[in-house]
């Protein structure tokens, strides 16, 4: 197979990179110049740069630690990417998982109204594939425990609610830059509040981190041009024959690291802004493309925004009927070089030796459990044409039909 799509991406220009390169080895750049362009743009009073998106959201737990030491739990849906339960760990919480609505993938209604848990510190969202949440219901949910309300839109850059930005629909909320995400510069995370009070108590946090060394910097330099050459189809395949890579794993790992965002990346970061809209309009699409096509054939069903959602679809989620249809689905499109893929292995329940994290005796969310199963995505991004989004379909139809 030498064409293959991946399964997510953002196009990245090797010129540019190379220019931004140059650039800051000549001038480091203005941070703060740099972040005030970067908060212009999000329409935020404070931005903070570090090195990832969970990096991000354990240092906005820490903050809020500061400001309410009492609180030790963070609550989150239970089906969301393993690195957000890491950094919960990482900044000393327990977990207090929430049970999700399988048509939307936003918090199960009754689950949110019935909770309780005197120790919150926070409920953070999701915002998977930038579908976004009903956020009035979850503000609500926060206020009635006198928590903190973190928006994770790591997955969501662009994505709006009522016409109000992901991230910045909660107290403080994040977005993350790593690979498949809306905007990927392979790492980094930045986060954005329009609270002084919280922003003042990130500073003190943010002033502990160590800055990222000369041999990360070149490393990422590297790893930049790889994956601005090889996320082109006709070249994506090598990688994906290297399973050591481990390209689309997830894992739980509270061990990651922590420090200030590297000087190439904070150069970078404001010229990737500027492709955000492009990217973002070609994956809805894409999206809107593959939701005619596939909304008629049965044994699965696409998955549908929270109303007032304008979602950036970095991926287009399905639900087969069962595991078994999932993966043959999975197994047909691979083979026809689309970089289906089941996201995440399972809900944060089945982590493996998860149980001493948890604020709850009884934390499995069986729904959420059952929709780890069924889940695969489809890629929508840039370089997904007409003629993919065809062979998609066809490949479905063919699988479910037999």
């Amino acid at each position: 197979m030498f064409r293959f799509i991946a399964p997510a991406g953002a196009p990245i220009r090797i010129s540019q990179i190379i220019q931004t390169a140059l650039g800051t080895l000549i001038q480091p750049g203005m941070q703060d110049d740099i972040l005030k362009s970067l908060a212009g743009t999000l329409n935020a009073r404070h931005v903070f740069v570090v090195s990832s998106g969970r990096a991000a959201l354990s240092l906005i737990l820490r903050a809020l630690l500061r400001l309410r030491p009492e609180g030790a739990v963070a609550i989150l849906p239970a089906y969301t990417c393993f690195t957000v339960p890491a950094a919960i760990v990482r900044a000393g919480l327990k977990l207090h998982p929430v049970e999700i609505d399988p048509c939307t993938l936003d918090f199960d209604p009754e689950g949110l109204a019935d909770l309780q848990q005197e120790k919150a510190l926070c409920l953070i969202t999701s915002n998977l594939f930038g579908m976004g949440h009903n956020m009035q219901r979850i503000r609500e949910a926060a206020r009635k425990l006198g928590a903190f309300l973190v928006d994770d839109a790591a997955q969501a850059l662009g994505s709006t609610w009522n016409g109000e930005g992901a991230g910045l629909l909660g107290d403080v909320g994040f977005y993350s830059f790593g690979r498949g995400k809306a905007l990927a510069a392979m790492e980094g995370g930045l986060i954005a509040t329009n609270s002084d009070q919280i922003a003042a108590a990130i500073r003190q946090e943010e002033a502990t981190l160590p800055g990222a060394s000369w041999s990360h910097s070149v490393g990422l330099l590297l790893q930049l041009l790889i994956y601005a050459i090889f996320l082109k189809p006709r070249l994506y395949w090598i990688p994906n024959s290297m399973p050591f890579l481990k390209l689309g794993s997830t894992e739980f790992n509270p061990q990651f690291p922590m420090f200030r965002l590297p000087a190439l990346l904070r150069n970078l970061l404001p010229k990737l802004m500027e492709r955000l809209e492009e990217f973002n309009r070609i994956r809805r699409a894409n999206a809107a493309a593959l939701a005619s096509d596939l909304d008629r054939i049965p044994s699965f069903t696409t998955l549908r925004p929270v109303e007032g959602s304008s979602p950036n679809y970095i991926r287009f989620p399905l639900l087969a009927i069962d595991q078994a249809r999932r993966d043959r689905a999975i197994a047909s499109l691979r083979a026809a070089g689309i970089g289906a893929s089941p996201f995440y292995p399972g809900a944060i329940c089945d982590i493996e030796d998860i149980a001493p994290h948890m604020a709850l005796r009884d934390y499995h969310c069986p729904v959420a459990e059952d929709i780890g199963r069924r889940l695969f995505t489809i890629p929508t991004h840039p370089y997904v044409t007409a003629r993919d989004v065809r062979v998609i379909t066809q490949n479905l139809r063919k699988v479910f039909a037999a």
